[in-house]
């Protein structure tokens, strides 16, 4: 059987990374509409779970600062990140919906989020035409990212699924992608293992796609520039 390798193109690419910019822009002005005691900051401690799965589910979230991953503990005992969701995103919406989170909500470092009851969210939608209008956008950039990030792991090849990886995520005329986390965690969200990662990263590198800057070994942030051919 012949396999066929999916890649996602350069304009989905930049597409979802427009997306992810007016997704925070979004957040900022949906807080806007909700009265003042359906909103409130909390603070997180690395590794410090937000919530838990099968947890009763309340309120929706928002990160204004840091960074969360979300996963999902399977019947065999192993977990499957879900996605990590960095500034200025909302995560948890489904909770609008269910009595219990669907997943654990943990902090991959110190975060700061915003939590908006779900009861009085619903209720501000209803009231409110232009915040559902607001927050159908915001959802519908979610399930955008979400679909280019099935579309990666459709890519067999390591290289070419952390290159589109990378192009996603790259920011500027100058094809820049600021990496602020151990190269592990862009495994997990990728599916891939960290050596895989590693190996990529080095063959990258030689065929002159991408030039790094800054730690090599995964411990502090490091700059890739995307080099055009």
């Amino acid at each position: 059987m012949c396999c066929v390798a999916v890649r996602p193109s350069l304009a989905l690419c930049l597409r979802i990374t427009y997306d992810f910019d007016h997704m925070a822009h979004s957040f900022e002005h949906l807080i806007e509409y909700l009265p003042a005691d359906a909103r409130c900051e909390q603070s997180l401690a690395k590794d410090e779970f937000l919530f838990r799965q099968q947890q009763p589910a309340t309120a929706i979230f928002a990160v204004v600062s840091g960074r969360i991953r979300l996963f999902r503990d399977l019947p065999d005992g192993s977990s499957v990140i879900l996605h990590v969701a960095c500034n200025g995103e909302t995560f948890a919406e489904a909770s609008l919906f269910a009595e219990h989170y669907h997943c654990h909500a943990q902090a991959d470092l110190p975060t700061i989020v915003m939590r908006l009851n779900s009861h009085q969210l619903l209720a501000a939608i209803s009231a409110n035409k232009d915040l559902g209008m607001l927050f159908s956008r915001t959802l519908a950039a979610q399930v955008r990212e979400m679909r280019a990030m099935l579309s990666l792991r459709d890519i067999r090849s390591a290289n070419e699924r952390l290159l589109a990886w990378l192009r996603m995520n790259a920011k500027g005329d100058q094809m820049t992608v600021f990496i602020d986390r151990p190269w592990t965690g862009v495994s997990e969200e990728l599916g891939l293992t960290r050596e895989a990662v590693y190996r990529a990263l080095a063959h990258l590198q030689q065929q002159g796609l991408i030039e790094r800057n800054g730690r090599q070994d995964g411990a502090q942030a490091e700059t890739i520039h995307l080099l055009r051919r």
